[in-house]
């Protein structure tokens, strides 16, 4: 019942906000309100062994089209999304995310270097990833929760023609303390540190 509670005051504010957005933009001089930004960041790495002889590029990272603007998005029935612009990243989803798992994977010392998606460094390996899911679950009758989804795909590019080497898509689902932006914000952050750890453990047996 608290978690109801919560979903439906969440919706209320969200409608309230709009609302007022509205109103206010017809305000002659009035300033625009300013979004609240938040970053992913997800927990520091374990370090591997013994990194594998490889340099490996992070690609940039595609977003489905649903989730692929700043704005955070909410859930709030089976067919019902809504994208709040004023809580939003601070950067493009696939850029930050991309950004973070080039960071992530060279501090876990899984590969001899690991490059941004931005890098023309020449590498062996290219680590291609696509988001798929992406939005805060605040459904009524359920816990609150953070839902990430991403395919990725490890690309050989020492033969003669680039192949693939090993593809996965991994996700997670996490329950939240509160249907917040925040929450939601912290959630993406360890559901991504989650999904990359398991990456992880995959790229070790990979060939």
């Amino acid at each position: 019942m608290e978690r109801l509670g919560m979903a439906r005051a969440w919706r209320r504010w969200l409608l309230v906000s709009g609302l007022a957005a509205l109103l206010g933009g017809c305000a002659i001089g009035k300033p625009t309100p300013q979004a609240t930004t938040y970053v992913m960041e997800p927990p520091a790495p374990a370090r591997a062994g013994m990194p594998r002889p490889r340099t490996l590029r992070v690609g940039k990272v595609r977003v489905a089209p649903a989730f692929a603007g700043r704005e955070l998005v909410f859930r709030l029935d089976d067919v019902r999304y809504v994208a709040d612009f004023y809580h939003a990243f601070m950067a493009e989803p696939g850029d930050m995310i991309g950004v973070a798992m080039a960071q992530w994977l060279g501090a876990a010392g899984l590969f001899e270097a690991v490059m941004q998606p931005d890098s023309g460094t020449r590498a062996e390996d290219v680590l291609e990833a696509t988001i798929t899911k992406l939005y805060g679950d605040f459904r009524p009758g359920r816990a609150p929760a953070a839902v990430m989804e991403i395919q990725f795909a490890l690309i050989d590019l020492t033969g003669v023609s680039t192949r693939v080497s090993w593809q996965r898509t991994i996700g997670r689902r996490l329950d939240l303390p509160e249907a917040s932006p925040e929450a939601l914000a912290r959630g993406y952050g360890q559901a991504l540190g989650e999904i990359l750890g398991e990456l992880a453990g995959d790229l070790r047996g990979a060939g």
